[in-house]
């Protein structure tokens, strides 16, 4: 469950995911601070939000957590077992606070009972809290993507997963920006830093919500597509070329635009993730000595068909440039 929300939330639903937790559990804390005073003045609690039968679905947490789970990214692991666990601390409550109300007297078992089920809830949810916030710092702070020490976790998951079925397919793209360094040394470094957050929105913006796009390092940017063969990334991948090269920003009066150069190729199950990795940088470099702004591939398994699979795992740039192929795009 962890590792699929790493793949799936991006550095803004972090925040909101750490906020709306610490939220909810300061309502929670209310919500236990009134059941104690009862218990210890002995004073009867009749509220519905207490000893109603679904009682856990109108507090602040719980209508929270209904919230949520209707997305099915969080209908998994962790966030079933805390509303399994909410409902459990609400059922325990209402038995003690009835026990109070009816009999004035509440039963040591029971008591304990509540106790241990609202640290079991606690537990789990500051779990999750603590999560969320050590997670913001897997985020590039200058694009709010995933950082390359992130990203490694999710290309880690997805090679599994190939090595788990035969017919599994997973796309990697490495993108760079064209002419940074003239960027910067033009314009500045804060002209800089507003183009690559330019970039990571218009990348961030145009792919599944399933798929990943990471800040690799200075202006390289990776793209992962799970469950997606090589026709189609090249095809989304120019979509997302020719979106970025028809956008422009404005900083103080002055237009800017950003062209970058791809490269394309599907993660291999024969070889290991640096292969992968590799073969993409590859087909990257050979589009920026096509004259930038355009898309170049490699398939493997064409590559493959020449040569054995252990040959991926080597870097034989001469070979897999022979098998780099420019995108062609149809105007039409």
């Amino acid at each position: 469950m962890i590792r699929n929300l790493l793949e799936s939330l991006h550095h803004d639903d972090f925040e909101k995911l750490a906020a709306d937790i610490k939220h909810s559990l300061e309502a929670h804390r209310y919500w236990m601070q009134r059941i104690t005073t009862a218990l210890v003045t002995r004073q009867p609690i009749t509220d519905s939000q207490f000893i109603a039968e679904d009682a856990h679905r109108h507090c602040h947490f719980g209508c929270w957590l209904e919230r949520i789970l209707k997305d099915e990214l969080f209908q998994q692991g962790s966030f079933l077992k805390i509303e399994q666990y909410h409902k459990l601390l609400h059922d325990s409550a209402r038995t003690i606070l009835n026990q109070l109300n009816f009999n004035g007297e509440v039963d040591v078992e029971a008591f304990e009972s509540f106790m241990q089920q609202q640290k079991e809830f606690f537990d789990m949810v500051m779990m999750l809290f603590e999560f969320s916030v050590l997670n913001k710092q897997q985020f590039d702070p200058t694009t709010q993507l995933m950082n390359r020490r992130s990203v490694d976790s999710v290309l880690a998951n997805e090679y599994s997963r190939m090595q788990r079925a035969d017919d599994y397919y997973c796309c990697i793209a490495m993108a760079d920006i064209d002419h940074f360094k003239e960027v910067n040394d033009v314009w500045g470094h804060d002209v800089g830093d507003l183009l690559l957050s330019h970039t990571a929105k218009i990348f961030n913006d145009a792919i599944r919500r399933h798929d990943t796009v990471s800040r690799y390092g200075g202006e390289e940017f990776l793209f992962i597509f799970p469950d997606m063969p090589l026709p189609q990334a090249e095809s989304v991948i120019e979509r997302i070329r020719i979106k970025l090269m028809n956008a422009s920003i404005n900083h103080h009066g002055n237009l800017h635009s950003v062209t970058a150069s791809f490269g394309v190729t599907q993660m291999c199950r024969h070889c290991d993730i640096k292969g992968s990795i590799k073969r993409a940088d590859i087909a990257m470099y050979a589009a920026k000595e096509n004259g930038r702004n355009c898309t170049v591939t490699i398939d493997s398994q064409a590559v493959t068909r020449q040569t054995s699979y252990d040959h991926l795992n080597n870097e034989i740039t001469d070979l897999m440039r022979q098998h780099c192929k420019l995108v062609q795009h149809d105007s039409n």
